[in-house]
């Protein structure tokens, strides 16, 4: 005891206080460190990031089990700061193609672009500030600065850099708006709603720390600069001053449009609505775009094919077996010849539009994937009307399953002006070679193809191509729909899916069998129409000779035999169709039935709740589209290939 006092009188109290000061931070930085290693709600994986940031990257607790959600300081700095980065970094080689294939060039300086360009040199400060003090503020409290306030600003600022000269070369390379700058603020500012709305919040309650306030206040700016840009990037900038062809007459508005324009079609309304008012005649449409013209198409395709042609004929020769009937003694014999490999028309098409096509695709697969995602939230949505869950919850649902619908709209109706943009092209590029190569084809070679062939080629064949187009993906769409509808059913039935996938699969060979017979005639209906039109030609040819002898009702009796064997065929084959039709029609509800019931009568513990009817339901609704769409698909592809032959 006596001890024990001698120390306490010798112990200074000045030294007394900083002791238990530096007691009072190690045990401050031991609880700290437990919590974020021990912190049930904090997976292993994001140890490193706790790391990087000095505080957790995730808390459940924080962010989804509570009644006023909010994100980590350390998931605000780093995954909603990143994504919009990365996102531009990625697609920049993308816009750098499309400013390279710009036939227009020099936009002049204006204001929308002077401003873009300086709200953009504002953040880059404003950023770097942000560094500084970051520095300052540390050396002067005597604390660490964390990995986070300097790597996170740092990709901000090269990427404010970036788009900035995409500003500028934007300009010079003529591009009145880029989809690219347009997505990335747009992502950028919808990222930064969370932090925006924490730093209000902050500032309502005045709990905001001294050393903090600048950071506040810094972000009270630089948010409303972000969204500026997003809605600077809503609008299309100003006509370019040079251009690889000259201005028509009627430009179409598209040209000029913004990339939100062109998203939503708004371009479109001013002739909507004209037709609205009154008859749209002639002179009210506008002049083709430039890069839907044939002069623009027709070179890139014509040397595409010289070169696929060129390749055909160096490259060896296939042999070939032929039968040959011998007249002295009357035996057959085979007889082994060469020929040269023909020519696809298909290869050059794929060089030329494929770039196009394959983009389509890849909004046909977003589109797909985000259908399976509206019944995966309609089952959350009813899930939580059953439970007791926070308010914000239902309404989180709901907006999401909006957006949703929205956004797979969105990628549906641009998928398909992608498409039949292609099948424009494709029509126009095939009708002009078919044209220009009769303009020049041989005495010896007319004798083979008639007028009526030709005319059939390009006014038949080539509209098949462009309403092939359009439906082309469902080769791998359908499919890839109908095998993730299975596997969400079998998520939510069990077993009970393969009655209804049993189903299917008996339906198939039916489809099969009525394909093939669809082929057959519509090689019978080609014969019978271009021997329709090779009479009518030589018809109008002789129509003097006609007349003269009165042998009118003599040719109009062989036109109307053909055109009556055309009609038997076409009946045929309509006849087909509708059953084909009807039977992938009745197929949904066919396989809803039959699995529900083997769901239910399977077992007695089997029940049908309203989860698992109204996502089964909306995920049978989705199997109908494929279902009901396949077999046109495969009678345009069919018609095609005979096209192709």
């Amino acid at each position: 005891m006596e001890n024990s006092t001698e120390l306490l009188t010798t112990i200074k109290p000045e030294e007394a206080i900083t002791n238990l000061l530096g007691l009072e931070s190690n045990l401050t930085n031991l609880l700290v460190n437990s919590t974020i290693e021990t912190n049930p709600s904090e997976p292993e994986q994001f140890a490193a990031l706790n790391k990087f940031c000095g505080s957790p990257f995730w808390d459940v607790y924080l962010s989804w089990n509570v009644s006023n959600p909010e994100f980590t300081p350390c998931f605000e700095k780093t995954f909603m700061v990143w994504i919009p980065c990365i996102f531009l970094w990625i697609f920049t080689g993308l816009e750098v193609y499309y400013m390279l294939s710009s036939k227009r060039w020099n936009i002049p300086w204006n204001w929308l672009n002077l401003l873009k360009l300086g709200i953009t040199a504002t953040l880059i400060v404003l950023t770097i500030s942000d560094v500084v003090t970051s520095f300052k503020t540390a050396s002067a409290n005597e604390s660490v600065v964390f990995d986070v306030d300097i790597y996170s600003p740092l990709i901000k600022i090269f990427t404010f850099l970036l788009s900035g000269g995409l500003v500028y070369f934007n300009r010079k390379y003529g591009m009145q708006t880029s989809g690219l700058l347009f997505l990335f603020w747009f992502f950028l500012a919808l990222c930064g709603i969370p932090q925006f709305r924490t730093e209000i919040r902050r500032g309502q309650n005045n709990d905001i720390p001294p050393e903090h306030y600048y950071f506040y206040t810094s972000y009270l700016i630089y948010y409303p600069l972000v969204c500026l840009m997003f809605i600077l990037n809503c609008l299309a900038d100003q006509a370019p001053k040079e251009r690889k062809y000259p201005q028509s007459k009627h430009p179409c508005p598209e040209e000029g449009a913004s990339f939100l324009s062109r998203l939503l079609f708004s371009w479109f309304d001013p002739l909507a609505w004209k037709g609205f008012r009154k008859s749209l005649e002639t002179k009210d449409l506008w002049d083709i775009n430039i890069e839907d013209s044939s002069r623009e198409l027709v070179p890139v395709f014509e040397k595409a094919w010289q070169e696929t042609l060129a390749k055909c004929e160096s490259a060896p020769p296939n042999q070939v077996a032929e039968a040959k009937f011998k007249s002295d003694s009357g035996s057959v014999a085979f007889v082994s010849s060469k020929k040269k490999k023909e020519a696809s028309v298909l290869l050059p098409l794929v060089k030329c539009f494929g770039s196009v096509f394959l983009f389509g695709a890849l909004l046909k697969l977003f589109q797909d994937l985000l259908t399976f995602v509206s019944p995966q939230i309609l089952g959350l949505l009813i899930s939580y009307v059953k439970h007791d869950e926070p308010l914000w919850k239902g309404y989180f649902y709901a907006i999401l399953l909006l957006v949703t619908a929205m956004v797979q709209t969105l990628f549906l109706s641009q998928y398909f002006n992608r498409m039949y943009i292609v099948g424009m092209r494709i029509r126009t590029v095939l009708v002009l070679t078919i044209y220009r190569k009769a303009l020049k084809i041989s005495n010896s070679a007319r004798k083979e193809s008639t007028v009526g062939e030709i005319v059939n080629l390009m006014a038949v064949d080539a509209q098949k191509f462009m309403d092939l187009v359009g439906y082309l993906n469902l080769i791998w769409s359908a499919p890839l729909q109908i095998c993730l509808s299975l596997y969400f059913l079998w998520q939510e039935l069990g077993p009970s899916v393969l009655a209804g996938l049993t189903l299917l699969i008996i339906l198939i060979p039916i489809n099969g069998f009525i394909a093939n017979r669809v082929k057959t005639l519509q090689v019978k209906q080609m014969k019978n129409k271009d021997e329709r039109v090779k009479l009518m030609n030589e018809i109008l040819n002789g129509i003097k000779v006609l007349k003269l002898y009165a042998w009118e009702h003599s040719f109009e009796e062989q036109v109307l035999k053909i055109r009556n064997k055309e009609i038997k065929v076409l009946k045929q084959a309509a006849y087909l169709n509708a059953g084909t039709s009807f039977i992938w029609s009745c197929a949904p509800f066919l396989v809803s039935l039959v699995t529900f019931a083997t769901y239910v009568l399977v077992d007695d513990k089997h029940v049908l709740d309203a989860n698992k009817a109204y996502v089964s339901i909306s995920l049978f609704n989705i199997i109908r589209f494929p279902l009901s769409m396949l077999p046109m698909m495969i009678s345009n592809l069919v018609q095609v290939r005979i096209s192709v032959l």
